[in-house]
């Protein structure tokens, strides 16, 4: 089945670059590159249409899955990474990455979860599933239950989907005073996407032991997080509604899941045309920050999963005809824009960003990814 713009995010091998490079004046291009979130959400996202996508993501990713501790790289048994290219990206270089061949980073806290959550939903034997999971199982343990996140020596400060190396453009986690929030850290988004791998290792396994544990995490979260928490610091929650509680829903990680779609569905959150990652009446609140007050269309297919999942189908209806209608007004594939009174386009945005080629295909195919 076609799959437009699709093409343009392949490689020869058929795994998911995270974005084109650039395709005009002005565009950023700047994730031409194999991810480990990105490429897998992608895969996940037009897995109906074209499974052959899923096979090689996974594929290429389990050839280069974590066999070793490394301080620098964050490599480690099990692990899935973050980024790999021919040379490193020019921020690692200026920070000192010691490496000037190949690039090969694995600070990332989400990607072996995703890694497990579409080897699950394409349902077939995947090679490396057992080596991730068990990566998961070491992390929960460390974290106390939660899945927490460091930096290494170089590269990002935050390793959730809101990643950042220094806050700039308005990327990460923030406090209310703006300050980035300090590691060990445990973002919302990545502890729903975790309970969701927990569960695709007990279908891959056929092991209930990993439903045990994904209710052991899912009555964690609920402790620990809620509908104006972002994340959880080592001084304790981290405040922020946002698009985070969709994912929440998604994954079915939350309880009372009611108290969160109410939150969502607040225009502070919910725009005429997407969810705002983080609410416009937060401190922190940025419209045009890059996680701190835009809107993202992948981020945005999850929440339209979880709002249907707890039956808020209006509001659900609300955010895919708002984010179509966005990416009609804007043109291409952006990665991300912002919202106030009309939608604006935000210049770091890549103009062809893969996960916003895959949101929109399920979005106007009703496939939320939930399986």
């Amino acid at each position: 089945m076609h799959v437009e713009g699709l093409e343009s995010v392949l490689s020869d091998e058929g795994w998911v670059y995270a974005s084109a490079p650039p395709v005009e004046p002005g565009d950023p291009g700047r994730f031409h590159a194999l991810f480990g979130r990105d490429s897998l959400i992608t895969a996940l996202q037009v897995l109906p249409a074209r499974p052959d996508v899923a096979r090689a993501t996974l594929r290429a990713l389990a050839a280069r899955q974590g066999t070793r501790e490394d301080a620098i790289t964050m490599e480690a048994p099990g692990k899935i990474g973050h980024e790999f290219r021919d040379a490193p990206p020019e921020s690692f270089v200026q920070a000192g990455w010691p490496d000037a061949g190949r690039f090969a980073y694995y600070g990332t806290a989400d990607a072996t979860s995703w890694f497990l959550v579409v080897a699950g939903a394409l349902g077939e034997p995947v090679e490396g599933w057992d080596a991730a999971a068990a990566w998961l199982v070491r992390e929960l343990e460390a974290g106390g239950g939660l899945l927490r996140h460091s930096p290494g020596r170089f590269g990002l400060t935050q390793q959730g989907w809101r990643d950042t190396i220094s806050g700039t453009h308005g990327g990460g986690i923030a406090r209310a005073d703006g300050t980035l929030a300090p590691a060990p850290l445990a973002d919302a988004d990545t502890q729903a996407v975790t309970v969701a791998a927990l569960r695709a290792a007990a279908k891959l396994s056929g092991d209930d032991a990993w439903l045990r544990r994904a209710e052991a995490l899912r009555a964690a979260i609920s402790a620990a997080f809620g509908p104006d928490v972002m994340a959880v610091d080592p001084d304790g929650a981290v405040p922020g509604a946002g698009s985070q509680l969709g994912w929440l829903l998604w994954a079915d990680a939350y309880e009372p899941a009611g108290e969160l779609a109410d939150r969502l569905c607040r225009p502070d959150v919910l725009t005429g045309h997407g969810l705002r990652t983080l609410c416009s009446t937060a401190a922190a609140f940025e419209p045009h920050g890059y996680h701190r007050g835009a809107v993202w269309p992948f981020d945005c297919l999850l929440g339209w999963g979880g709002l249907r999942a707890a039956g808020r189908h209006e509001a659900a209806g609300r955010v895919r005809a708002g984010v179509l209608s966005a990416l009609d007004e804007l043109g291409r594939f952006p990665e991300l824009y912002a919202v106030s009174d009309r939608v604006e386009p935000i210049p770091i945005s890549n103009r062809v960003q893969a996960w916003t080629v895959g949101a929109r295909w399920a979005f106007e195919h009703d496939w939320d990814g939930r399986t």
